[in-house]
């Protein structure tokens, strides 16, 4: 045990200094640890701040080593982000001064902080990114991530036959299936896109492969769901990339598994008229209508962070007694933050949409494939996670705010390069001239 924590702290203390003078490098060892979670293995050193130390040498790294970063933050995602940092931080002031929502204030400012670190890495993620490899590099190490927990998952279902749910890392953002499941289909994107932009062929063939097996993996987490934002992924991706003959087959067989050999464990699950999804779905509206009534009665500032609680549950809830989340990110920031915050948090996700579309007209104007399977890939990993996020209480995802800061992040490389490019042109035609 002890050996694991100085093999660990040694790893994280020597890639200080590298994360200051390769910041890139800082951000990929960030993501790592939110997504692959080492720590979780090292129990005896799970409380070592390792992520606070990556983040300090990170930003000072893009502070003495990013050239350029200020402008890269002057995109309309980041700006965003900002007021929506903002606004959380007004809604915690408010909830934590009301007589109504101070029992929870603990609890709020508690996951302000935590929300404000994703935030901050967030925007140190778009500083740093500045040309289309690093950009790259960042995707790969996150695919990469869930890749292994795709591969260590694939023996398991094996073995088990499907019939027991796939969870994350202990102690993680995805620790729980149905978050594991959100992630799986933010990532099946990211496979099938590196795939069409990969030059080496052994490396194309195994973003293919774990593309499909993803597939059966975000099935038996048994997350409704994560099957749900699946097939509107998928669908979209058929219909949109007009990719039929890769992708028809992958949802046959995908469907085959399903209906001949997935377990009557999962079949129940799955089953809209089963008794367990009665009493989920329940749940769910109890917890929506609860989001809606008090976000009625506060609708400015919502209950702040974590509101969420037996006292305030029995004010508002149809059923006091079925004390759940949110259940969806919606009604989660409705209920938290008010209606100015969902506003606020749509407006965000909207400007990341029309991001997307508007780098996909400028690559295909400018002849950059590179741009248009880009931002094509952000757009459908942010679908995977804005359709099951309606019935999943993942607002503040961490994954989520990695796609923003991937689109914000293309959006300033493509612009810059376009720029320079410019630039470059203009100055050979001066010295055309002078000749």
């Amino acid at each position: 045990m002890a050996i694991r924590v100085i093999i660990m702290s040694v790893i994280v203390v020597a890639s200080l200094p590298v994360c200051v003078w390769r910041p890139v490098y800082g951000i990929c060892l960030w993501y790592i640890m939110a997504f692959l979670r080492p720590e979780s293995y090292v129990w005896a050193g799970s409380g070592l701040p390792w992520a606070l130390a990556i983040a300090v040498a990170t930003i000072a790294g893009m502070a003495i080593s990013s050239r350029g970063w200020m402008r890269r933050l002057a995109s309309r995602e980041c700006l965003m982000l900002v007021l929506l940092w903002v606004w959380f931080t007004v809604t915690s002031i408010v909830s934590s001064d009301s007589a109504m929502f101070a029992h929870h204030a603990a609890d709020t400012w508690s996951r302000w902080s935590m929300v404000s670190k994703t935030m901050l890495m967030t925007l140190v993620t778009v500083g740093v990114i500045d040309s289309y490899e690093r950009w790259r590099k960042v995707i790969v190490v996150i695919a990469a991530s869930f890749g292994a927990f795709v591969l260590k998952s694939l023996p398991f279902v094996i073995l088990t036959q499907g019939s027991m749910r796939l969870y994350g890392p202990e102690r993680s953002m995805i620790a729980d299936n149905n978050d594991f499941g959100l992630a799986l289909d933010m990532t099946l994107p990211l496979f099938f896109f590196l795939a069409r932009t990969e030059s080496k062929p052994w490396l194309r063939r195994l973003y293919i492969f774990l593309f499909v097996v993803t597939v059966p993996a975000i099935f038996f987490t048994y997350s409704r769901g994560a099957m749900l934002g699946l097939v509107v992924v998928f669908a979209l991706m058929v219909v949109y990339m007009r990719r039929l003959v890769i992708l028809l087959p992958v949802g046959i067989v995908a469907l085959i598994v399903a209906v001949l050999f997935a377990p009557q464990s999962w079949k129940d699950r799955m089953n809209p008229q089963g008794d367990v999804v009665d009493a989920s779905a329940l749940s769910r509206f109890n917890s929506w209508q609860y989001s809606w009534a008090l976000a009625s009665d506060f609708p400015v500032a919502g209950g702040g962070f974590d509101t969420f609680t037996p006292e305030l549950f029995s004010q508002y809830a149809p059923n006091p007694r079925d004390v759940h989340g949110p259940h969806s990110v919606y009604f989660g920031v409705l209920a938290e933050h008010g209606f100015v915050g969902l506003v606020f948090y749509l407006l965000l996700v909207a400007s990341c949409f029309l991001s997307t579309f508007q780098l996909v007209r400028r690559g295909k104007k400018l002849g950059n494939r590179l741009t248009v399977e880009y931002a094509n890939m952000c757009r459908f990993s942010l679908i995977g996670f804005l359709v099951p996020g309606a019935f999943l209480g993942r607002a503040y995802f961490d994954y989520y705010f990695a796609i923003v800061a991937f689109i914000a992040a293309l959006k300033m490389v493509t612009k810059f390069a376009n720029e320079d490019e410019g630039e470059e042109t203009d100055q050979l035609a001066i010295e055309g001239q002078a000749a």
